[in-house]
């Protein structure tokens, strides 16, 4: 913590107002064929052991205090009480690691997502890695940061209106998705556009969200894959960006 703060204590209450959720990825090669839009995982056995060793690595993790009993993969809820903010979800799907933790939820100033991303881009260079970041505390924002070997790295955000560094038609080349109608279907009509330079804005976030994963992000009814949650102590890190987001 920063000094002379007082961690916020246990059982105060999140605003009401305040909702989100931060996911990180990690795809590690070799990749299996890009999903379409419309096609469901393959349902794959969770391993508890690499989900706890996956939370642990975290830089806003210090310990596990609690694990608890895998559970069906389900849409993250919205914290209501500042312990809330301490449950980190993780499944570990063969080659596939998916991280839910509200500690790297940002405020549209840059943080803990984008360290954290950076942090697993450098220890798995070869791996596919997502990160996104939807919240909403009275103005919805976004967060996408994608790194798929062969394209830039990719970099969407905003509130409202959002802004592109990088390629989105490259990352899902470099993804296995062929250019033309394939790829025309994720986006936006731009043949009017003359102006536009990275190739039409997304049309269905949850559509590439899905292709660049492998469906990681996707929740089904009747889902079959499982995840684990953890209650964990923070580290400083982690306690100042869960202070100065949620509780600003």
């Amino acid at each position: 913590m920063n000094p002379g703060t007082t961690p916020v204590p246990p059982g105060t209450s999140v605003d009401v107002r305040h909702n989100g959720h931060a996911h990180l990825v990690v795809v590690h090669p070799p990749f299996a064929a890009p999903l379409t839009p419309g096609e469901r995982p393959r349902a794959t056995a969770h391993d508890p052991e690499a989900a706890r060793a996956a939370v642990l690595s975290l830089s806003m993790v210090a310990s596990v205090r609690r694990e608890d009993t895998p559970a069906r993969l389900a849409l993250p809820g919205s914290p209501a009480l500042r312990e809330h903010l301490d449950e980190v979800s993780v499944a570990v799907w063969g080659s596939t690691v998916k991280i839910t933790d509200p500690a790297l939820v940002e405020d549209g100033l840059g943080g803990a997502l984008d360290d954290e991303f950076q942090a697993q881009r450098k220890r798995f260079p070869d791996a596919r890695i997502v990160a996104v970041c939807e919240r909403d505390f009275g103005a919805a924002y976004l967060k996408v940061l994608a790194a798929v070997p062969g394209a830039p790295d990719l970099l969407i955000e905003g509130f409202g209106d959002l802004d592109t560094i990088g390629d989105p038609r490259a990352t899902l080349a470099a993804a296995g998705v062929d250019s033309g109608e394939a790829a025309a279907a994720y986006f936006e009509d731009d043949t009017d556009d003359e102006d536009d330079e990275d190739g039409g804005a997304i049309a269905d976030f949850h559509a590439f969200l899905h292709t660049l994963t492998g469906g990681a992000l996707s929740v089904y009814a009747h889902e079959e894959r499982y995840e684990s949650t953890f209650l964990v102590e923070r580290t400083e890190q982690g306690e100042n960006s869960i202070d100065a987001v949620w509780f600003p």
